[in-house]
This record gives structure tokens, sequence and C-alpha cells, in this order.
């Protein structure tokens, strides 16, 4: 018979250890204006939207591209990782930044769901994902290193303290961690705004841990087979 979870169970329980609800922090704000939380099931519409949002409106990928349903699928990672998400004002998500469209002009993305136009109170406004060597979402992070992935932020509040405040909370994570010495992440060549990010915040580029998709055996999706960057940063 299906093991089937109670219903106000921790949805961290199959998580490694170190990944687990217990002892994690309570929401923070290491950046004024921004919250830093675990992300619920009722967030996994928002986060699908601007993650797909993100990507397409940086020019990272391509709306057509079939990585899409990898974006969206919020829930599998949810339960192969740990998902944080970074929260502000309904108002400041609003105010669209100057030559950015709405992500409601972008129609090829899922509904807004709770960051849509018109909210009150604290909505998604960014989501990362932590993970660690061995476990399913893990790509680059080896023995001693905590790994995040899918940093993305809604282009509506972009370049005011969301993603620089995930990143922070990674960090503080793997700084809490016994046996964890380093935060790793893998970037798209193109991220240049990422890359600066990363940078301020103490990551440095390993180069000789740059790799493909051809590398690990996966047939790349856009047909093209691009190198991945990969920064690491001591904690």
């Amino acid at each position: 018979m299906p093991h089937e979870r109670l219903e106000n169970a921790d949805p961290t329980d199959d998580l490694h250890p170190a990944l687990r609800s217990a002892g994690w922090p309570q929401p923070v704000s290491r950046v004024p204006g921004v919250t830093v939380r675990d992300a619920r099931a009722e967030d996994h519409a928002a986060i699908a939207h601007l993650t797909v949002t993100s990507y397409i409106d940086g020019g990272h990928i391509d709306p057509e591209d079939e990585y899409i349903a990898n974006l969206q699928d919020v829930a599998t990672r949810a339960r192969q990782a740990r998902v944080l998400v970074g929260e502000v004002e309904a108002a400041a998500l609003t105010e669209s930044l100057p030559g950015t469209p709405a992500a409601t002009d972008t129609p090829t993305t899922p509904d807004a769901g709770p960051a849509a136009l018109g909210a009150a109170g604290p909505v998604i406004a960014g989501s990362v994902v932590l993970t660690l060597p061995g476990m399913p979402m893990s790509e680059t992070a080896r023995e001693g290193e905590l790994e995040f992935r899918m940093l993305a932020v809604d282009p509506r509040v972009q370049r005011r303290g969301v993603a620089r405040a995930l990143v922070r909370a990674a960090i503080d994570r793997a700084e809490q961690l016994e046996g964890v010495a380093a935060v790793v992440l893998t970037t798209m060549e193109s991220m240049s705004g990422a890359h600066r990010l990363y940078e301020s915040e103490g990551f440095v580029r390993v180069p000789e841990r740059d790799w493909r998709l051809s590398d690990i055996g996966q047939a790349p999706t856009s047909g093209e087979d691009p190198l991945y960057w990969v920064y690491r940063r001591a904690v």
C-alpha cells in the first residue's frame, strides 16, 4: 500500500537531514524590504511563473525550449531539494521597471497566481533551490559543498535586492551546516548580471569545473551544447 503523507506532515521529511525543517531559521530579512522563507505548496504557481518569465525575459532560454517544463515543475524540486522564496510587499512588485514588460504580458508562461497585479500584502518575488551532493537536484556540488540552483527573480523587481537576499540565505545555511565548507553554483555565460552579484558576494569562478550537458550524458534541449560556468565561495 502506498505511503500516505499526513496532512500536516513536514514537507521536507524526505530530504537529506541537513535540509529538513528542524533547526531551520525563521523568516529573515538580510536585505531591507525582502523576507526569505521556505516555499509552500500554494507558492508553486507563482514560483513557476517568475522563474520562466525571468529566464525568457533575460534572453537565457527560448520560449519553445523543452527545459521550460523543468522550470515550471516546482512540485518536483520541492520534493527533491529545499526551495526558498523571497517576498516583497505587493506595492513593489506592481511597479514595473522602466522598459521591462510586466510578467502578465508573456503569453508562454503560466498564471502569475498569488503574485498577480492587484495582490495585497507580501508576494513572491524570487526563488532559489538548495541541494547537497548526491541529491537528485545536485549538478555541481562536491563533498563539503552546498549548491544553489534556479535563482530567479520576477523581472518587475529585479535589481532591488531580492536575488542578493536569496544568495545570502544560501550562504547562511551553508555556514550553519556541519561539514559544509563552501557554496557552489552553475550559471549560464549569458547571465552577466548574476555574475556581478555572485562576485560581489565573494564567489569566484572555477573555470576548471565548467561543464556541458554532453559531459554528463545529457542531450541539450535547445540543440546547442553551451558551456556552463561554475562559481564557488568558501564559508
